[in-house]
C-alpha cells in the first residue's frame, strides 16, 4: 500500500521528498538505540499517514482506540501497524488496563527495533500550535526504559513536524522533518515514575516539539500571527524563518488590539482568510517580486491538457465533497486524499480498458496507464505554478495595506532580496 499511498499523498500536496533529518532513522534495528517520534497532532488522520510515506522506515503509531470500533477497519489498522490508545474522553471500561496492555506491545516492539510514534497532546487541533502535553507519553517512555535491554541500547526520542500550511485544499504543502533526539537522562529519580519526573520529561517533550515546530500564538491572536506566517512563507518560497515568526509574534502581542482591527479589515477588503486560502503566501511572493513564472512550464501543456481532461477534475470533486459533509477541517484531507486516490486510479484503469478494447493490441491497456501516469507527474508543476497565478492575480489590487506593511512587511524587511 506504501507506493500507491505516497503517491496519492504526492498527488494532492506539494511536498518536498526531501525529509531533514532522515539520517536520525539510518540506524535501526535489535543493536541501535530504540526510536520513538513525537509529533504535534493538527491534521486527523492525515498526520500519521504522511508520516508513514515519507519515510523509508514502517512506523507503528498509537492511534485512537475508537476508530478501531468497526471489524472491517480494526482489521485494517492493526496491519498497518497502528496501536489502539484510549483517552480520558473515551470513556471506555477497563481504560488504564487496556492501555497498559497497549504500551506493553509497544515495549516489545521497540526492543525488537521497531520504530513507535505517538502524539503527546492526546487529540488533534487544526491549529499549527504546540499544546499541552499529556503525561502518557512520559509513561510510555519511562516504561521502555525499564526494560534491560532497551535501557542498555538507549532510547532517541525525536520530535518529528508534520507541518501542513493548510489543512484543506488541493496542492497544499506539506513538510515533514525530524530534529534531534531530546536529552532527558539528567531528570533525577526518572525511572521512579513519580509524578515531578513525568511533569519534568512532559515539559521537555513540550519544549522539543514547540523548537522543532510552526508553533504560533493562541487565540484570539493565532489567526492574526498565521496570517504573518503564510505571508513570511510567500517571502520564502518555502518555511518560515524562525527568527521573523517571533519577531512577527512580538509585534503582535505589544499592540494586539490594533493587530486584530488591521486584520479584519485586510479581511474585509477581499483577502481570504489564512485558514481556507493562500491568498497572503501570494502576498508575500508579489511583495518581494517573486511572481509565479509561466513560461518556463508551457512545454507541459500537452500532459496537463490529458490529465486535467481525464482525472484532473477528481481533487476538486473531492474537495467539494468534504467541505459540504466535513464540518472539522482536520479531517478533510483526510477524506479528500483516499476519495481522490481511488476516484483516479479508477477512472484511469476504465479508460486504459476501453482504449485496449478499442485498439485490440495486448499492450494497449499497460501503455495507457503508463501514459496516463507520466502525464499526470509532468502536468503538476504547470497545475501549481497557474493555481499560484491565479491567487497572485486576485491579490494583487490588494498589495498595498495597512496590515500588510506594518504587521507582516516589517518581519520580511529583514530578508534579503
Amino acid at each position: 500500500m506504501r507506493p500507491w499511498t505516497r503517491w496519492g499523498a504526492t498527488l494532492w500536496h506539494r511536498i518536498d521528498k526531501r525529509v531533514p533529518g532522515a539520517h536520525y532513522l539510518n540506524t535501526t534495528g535489535a543493536d541501535s538505540p530504540a526510536k520513538l517520534l513525537i509529533a504535534g497532532h493538527q491534521n486527523g488522520l492525515a498526520d500519521p499517514v504522511l508520516a508513514c510515506v515519507m519515510m523509508d522506515a514502517q512506523l507503528h503509531f498509537f492511534t485512537r482506540a475508537d476508530v478501531f470500533r468497526k471489524p472491517v477497519w480494526r482489521w485494517l489498522l492493526l496491519r498497518f501497524n497502528m496501536m489502539p490508545v484510549f483517552r480520558a474522553i473515551d470513556r471506555a471500561p477497563n481504560m488504564a488496563e487496556r492501555n497498559k496492555a497497549t504500551f506493553e506491545a509497544a515495549h516489545d516492539r521497540l526492543e525488537q527495533g521497531a520504530v513507535c510514534g505517538i502524539f503527546p497532546e492526546a487529540g488533534h487541533l487544526g491549529e499549527r500550535r504546540i499544546r499541552r502535553v499529556r503525561n502518557g507519553t512520559a509513561r510510555l517512555i519511562v516504561g521502555a526504559l525499564h526494560r534491560p535491554e532497551i535501557r542498555k541500547r538507549g532510547l532517541d526520542v525525536l520530535p518529528i513536524q508534520l507541518d501542513f500550511e493548510r489543512y484543506e485544499g488541493y496542492r497544499t504543502t506539506a513538510r515533514v522533518r525530524i530534529g534531534a533526539p531530546i536529552h532527558y537522562a539528567d531528570i533525577p529519580h526518572l525511572l521512579s515514575d513519580s509524578g515531578t519526573s513525568r511533569r519534568a520529561l512532559s515539559a521537555r517533550i513540550h519544549t522539543g516539539l514547540v523548537n522543532h515546530s510552526v508553533h504560533l500564538l493562541e487565540p484570539p491572536l493565532y489567526e492574526v500571527h498565521l496570517a504573518a506566517c503564510r505571508f513570511l512563507e510567500g517571502v520564502n518560497e518555502g518555511p518560515a524563518d524562525a527568527s521573523l515568526l517571533q519577531a512577527a509574534a512580538d509585534a503582535i502581542q505589544r499592540n494586539p488590539i490594533d493587530a486584530l482591527r488591521d486584520f479584519n479589515a485586510v479581511l474585509y477588503s477581499g483577502i481570504g482568510h489564512p485558514r481556507i486560502s493562500d491568498d497572503f503566501a501570494a502576498l508575500g511572493r508579489l511583495k518581494m517580486d517573486n511572481r509565479t513564472k509561466l513560461m518556463p512550464h508551457l512545454w507541459r501543456l500537452p500532459a496537463w491538457l490529458v490529465f486535467i481532461l481525464t482525472t484532473g477534475w477528481w481533487p476538486r470533486l473531492a474537495e467539494k465533497w468534504a467541505e459540504n459533509r466535513l464540518k472539522d477541517v482536520a479531517f478533510r484531507t483526510t477524506f479528500s486524499v483516499p476519495i481522490t486516490m481511488v476516484g483516479v486510479t479508477i477512472t484511469w484503469f476504465l479508460l486504459a480498458v476501453g482504449i485496449g478494447l478499442w485498439s485490440t493490441q495486448p499492450f494497449a491497456l499497460p501503455a495507457a496507464l503508463i501514459l496516463f501516469r507520466t502525464a499526470q507527474h509532468l502536468a503538476m508543476p504547470l497545475e501549481d505554478a497557474l493555481i499560484d497565478l491565479r491567487t497572485e492575480h486576485r491579490v494583487s489590487r490588494s498589495v498595498p495595506h495597512a496590515f500588510i506593511d506594518r504587521w507582516c512587511l516589517a518581519s520580511a524587511s529583514k530578508v534579503e532580496p
